[in-house]
């Protein structure tokens, strides 16, 4: 018994050796395998790192069995949801743009035949949302040993932006070469290297050398054939101004008959210069001429200067003499006319005893009547005359205006009357105080309605209003009398005209009590407007401004 119990116990250490030993290889082959297994995930994390970066998916294809294998990645950038998918290259044909199917396939058929070295395509796919996206896809086929593809494994990357992008840059160049095939201006672009690069239409015909011929060419060789400025090395040394980061502008040369300004900028994306110049031969024959025209119109205003200043001093002169000679006048006519006046005055009221003969005081009233209308003509012409050389003085006084219209339409009372008129005031609220000189105001007023009264009708009426607004203080005359075409009252605002009418004919005046209202009016500061039609009267308005017009 003991001794099989030994051989047992035995057994069952050697039994335990065997297992324990198995399970520290179990161990090792399990630390083995987490190690790799950490690896390969870290390796694939990595890689979908380093596909996502790009924005690029994978793609796996059997060209035997067509059999297609897309990541998930890939599905993504086509706007599909999943993990992967496995297709067919049918299939996958079927989501490629029409106008892109022949040059893809032709690209890929080229690789399996072994003719290129990597397949590299890039066209466009239809993704989920059914609108084409650019993609760029590459592989590369993995061949048995006679050479024929098993397999192909590539990726897509998305394109799309990039294509926009180029899309609008190619447009953006379409376009800047348009314009400067348009230009009137020579464009020429210029190297590092100091060679052609750019050279328009304008440049071809102001070199007479094609573009082709010049492409290429040193800008130094272009410049000494055509013989350019007083001096060929002026363009090197523009150059080398504008290498140096400044800008060359509006510098002259000479290109055969033709001047021509330059100017020189460095292009922004490389090292390259723009040489823009503009044919400014035109410009300075127009200068040349406009300089000559400019002397000439001077020496011709200063002649005419000096004929106006001649002019004036003899206007001057002549008005001096007018005014001596209406002084004088005024002496010579007043002197006897008041005379007259008086002498008819005192006969007319029988001062010496009464008249006996009724005829002779007929005559004598005719007599003062056409003295008083005579003198009156004659102190209307002073005051115009006085008012146009500017020797008017005016005595201005702070009154209301109120009693000043009721003495006017006092003195008008009686004329009215005897042209069977009605003749009336009206005041708007209170007209207010006015700065002004009563006796030249009266003058207006008295003008303004005497004409009213005699280009009304019997049976019309003639009405001074008075009234106050936000402008200030205001008078009108109205009437009821022929008016006037809106024409005739710039004319009847002139000294000595008369309108022509069958009612002016039978009332002639001198043509003096509107243009001197108006001059009198300006004179206080004020403003006076006529409104008028044919039938329907006459409207005066003064408007004296907010110094003369007082509250």
């Amino acid at each position: 018994m003991p001794f099989k119990r030994r051989a047992v116990l035995s057994r069952l250490r050697s039994r335990i050796s065997e297992l324990e030993l198995a399970q520290k290889e179990a161990n090792a082959s399990r630390d083995a395998l987490m190690a790799t297994t950490r690896a390969l995930r870290e390796s694939e994390e990595r890689y979908a790192l380093a596909m996502r970066g790009p924005n690029e998916g994978l793609w796996d294809w059997n060209p035997i069995t067509k059999e297609l294998y897309l990541s998930a990645r890939l599905l993504a950038i086509l706007g599909f949801s999943g993990e992967t998918v496995r297709t067919t290259s049918h299939d996958w044909l079927k989501m490629v743009h029409p106008d892109d199917r022949v040059p893809y396939q032709s690209t890929l058929v080229q690789h399996l035949k072994g003719q290129t070295d990597h397949f590299e395509c890039e066209y466009r796919v239809r993704g989920r949302n059914g609108e084409y996206r650019w993609i760029l896809s590459r592989g590369l086929a993995v061949r048995d040993e006679n050479g024929v593809a098993t397999r192909m494994v590539g990726s897509i990357g998305d394109v799309t932006d990039r294509k926009r992008r180029e899309a609008v840059l190619r447009a953006s160049e379409a376009r800047f070469r348009s314009l400067v095939e348009a230009a009137a201006s020579i464009i020429v672009v210029v190297g590092a290297d100091g060679r052609v690069r750019e050279f328009n239409r304008e440049a071809e015909r102001m070199f007479g050398l094609s573009a082709a011929a010049a492409i290429g060419r040193a800008w130094s060789t272009i410049l000494d054939s055509n013989r350019v400025g007083q001096d060929g090395d002026r363009f090197d040394q523009w150059l080398d101004e504008v290498r140096k980061g400044w800008q060359v502008r509006d510098r002259e040369t000479v290109l055969g008959q033709h001047i021509i300004s330059w100017n020189l900028a460095p292009l922004s994306d490389d090292d390259g210069i723009v040489i823009v110049g503009q044919d400014i031969t035109q410009r300075r024959r127009a200068e040349t001429a406009l300089r000559q025209a400019n002397d000439l119109l001077e020496y011709r205003v200063a002649a005419r200067t000096a004929e106006a200043e001649a002019a004036c001093r003899q206007a001057e002169e002549a008005n001096r003499g007018k005014s001596e000679f209406l002084a004088n006048m005024s002496h010579e006519l007043r002197t006897p006319l008041n005379a007259i006046i008086g002498f008819s005055d005192a006969m007319r009221l029988g001062v010496m005893g009464p008249v006996e003969n009724p005829l002779y005081a007929e005559y004598v009233q005719a007599i003062w009547e056409s003295g008083t209308h005579l003198l009156s003509i004659i102190n209307d012409v002073l005051d115009l005359s006085k008012v146009e050389a500017g020797h008017f003085d005016l005595a201005p006084e702070r009154l209301p205006l109120t009693p000043l219209a009721e003495q006017v339409i006092r003195l008008m009372a009686e004329k009215a009357m005897r042209h069977r008129l009605e003749l009336r005031l009206q005041v708007d609220g209170d007209p207010g105080h006015a700065l002004v000189d009563p006796l030249r105001l009266k003058q207006v007023l008295f003008n303004l309605l005497a004409n009213a009264v005699k280009f009304t009708p019997a049976g019309g009426h003639v009405i001074l209003s008075l009234g106050r607004d936000d402008g200030g203080s205001w008078i009108k005359v109205a009437d009821s009398g022929i008016g006037m075409r809106p024409e005739d009252i710039d004319r009847v605002l002139e000294p000595f005209v008369q309108i022509d009418s069958h009612l002016s004919r039978r009332n002639m005046g001198t043509g003096l009590g509107l243009p001197l209202a108006k001059r009198f009016i300006e004179l206080h500061g004020g403003t006076l407007a006529l409104a008028s039609q044919p039938g329907q009267g006459t409207v005066v308005t003064i408007r004296l401004s907010p110094a003369m017009a007082l509250c």
